[in-house]
């Protein structure tokens, strides 16, 4: 007789750990609060376009192993796209290319010495996996003493400040080494968008008698213990389930403009903002990364950052939202006429996308397993020491099938 198993959560890790459960011959359920599966990783399509949109802004690395494994189990490995686009900084109003070793020795604002220390930090930090040692170190410590303190406040302390706020000086340097250690020049992305994947996830789940449910938030265990089912995944945030620690987290906000112009006319696709006062952190433009022929021509920008749950701008419309960035994206380019050229706006938010990780974070990371029999968790508070991310996602969602199917 099959074993019935819900999962809780229709994100990327649900979909994946529910795509290995069900071949293996569990009767899944996958219980999803929104109207979309997709989690994090969703997106949405215009009438008048060709491929969908993230909701917030996402691409894979070139060493995402267990995302590319998954895509070619998919057969989607014929829409991979591999493409190098520009990264940059956003200093004293003025962005300047920072994204390989000739744009680092171009940068004006650090001397050739910062130069030099700032490419043998990074060097090492790209071939170190000893990050067990470097959990124990807050990351502005780490950073001042080998990048120096001007190479710190230039390049790495407005960035730790725009994403964690008042948490950034208990930041672990483990989570520091994990993006530069990730980081590739060449990027991927999936031809019609990530929502292939989320289709193709839920197609295969269906197809091996997968049930899957939209909005049917679940906010007790016992009503699906009730229901029979012998085991339980949660993937969402387990504490409002479980008496267990989970760290603290930040939502992030996005608001996505369509354009009838390129905003970042340099071709930039990723602009940092290292400028302090800015309400956000990165100016992400998608179509200097895909071409804006799949999106009717229009050019799409995302404006996004990461601030507390309490934060005003989880309370205020995509027309507050838009009002309140304006100016800054002015300052970004002072010729541009946002009135003539916008054709619309998108307001995406989400209360739990970023955890905080403190030092020595390894010591109270959550197992799989719970104390209750039968109810297992997998969420993206456990992909230390990576950061949030498909290919985390799609990595946490097979190991906690590999649990579920060995205890």
């Amino acid at each position: 007789m099959e074993q019935k198993i819900a999962i809780v959560g229709g994100g990327i890790t649900g979909l994946t750990a529910s795509f290995y459960l069900a071949k293996a011959g569990y009767q899944v359920s996958i219980f999803e609060k929104d109207s979309e599966l997709g989690g994090l990783a969703k997106g949405f399509k215009k009438t008048n376009w060709q491929w969908s949109l993230e909701n917030f802004y996402h691409h894979l690395f070139t060493n995402d192993d267990k995302a590319l494994k998954l895509i070619t189990k998919l057969n989607l490995n014929k829409k991979i796209l591999v493409l190098s686009p520009k990264s940059s900084i956003l200093f004293k109003n003025t962005i300047n290319r920072f994204d390989s070793a000739i744009s680092l020795l171009r940068y004006p604002y650090l001397s050739l010495p910062d130069k030099i220390r700032t490419a043998l930090i990074t060097g090492y930090l790209k071939i170190t996996n000893n990050w067990l040692a470097l959990e124990k170190i807050p990351a502005k410590d780490w950073l001042v003493k080998y990048y120096g303190q001007n190479s710190f406040e230039i390049l790495w302390e407005p960035l730790l400040k725009a994403k964690f706020s008042d948490n950034w000086k208990q930041i672990s340097m483990a989570w520091f080494w994990a993006r530069i250690k990730k980081r590739t020049t060449n990027l991927i992305y999936l031809e019609g968008g990530f929502n292939l994947l989320v289709e193709k996830l839920a197609e295969e789940i269906k197809k091996n008698q997968g049930q899957i449910y939209l909005n049917q938030p679940i906010t007790n265990l016992n009503d699906l213990t009730k229901k029979g089912f012998k085991k339980i995944l949660i993937t969402t945030p387990a504490s409002q389930f479980l008496k267990i620690n989970q760290p603290k987290m930040l939502g992030s906000l996005v608001l996505i403009l369509s354009l009838k112009k390129q905003l970042l006319t340099d071709n930039t696709y990723w602009l940092n903002i290292n400028d302090p006062g800015f309400p956000f952190l990165a100016v992400v433009e998608h179509t200097n990364f895909i071409d804006k022929k799949y999106y009717s021509g229009q050019h799409l920008v995302y404006i996004g950052g990461y601030y507390p749950q309490d934060h005003q701008y989880f309370k205020m419309t995509k027309q507050q939202i838009y009002d309140e960035f304006l100016p800054y994206l002015k300052k970004i380019n002072p010729s541009y006429n946002f009135s003539l050229l916008t054709f619309h706006f998108e307001l995406f938010s989400d209360l739990n996308a970023q955890p905080v990780i403190p030092t020595n974070y390894s010591r109270n990371l959550s197992s799989f397993k719970t104390k209750i029999p039968g109810v297992y968790i997998a969420n993206l508070s456990m992909v230390y020491p990576w950061d949030r991310g498909i290919n985390y996602a799609i990595e946490l969602g097979e190991k906690a099938a590999d649990e579920i199917l060995n205890s």
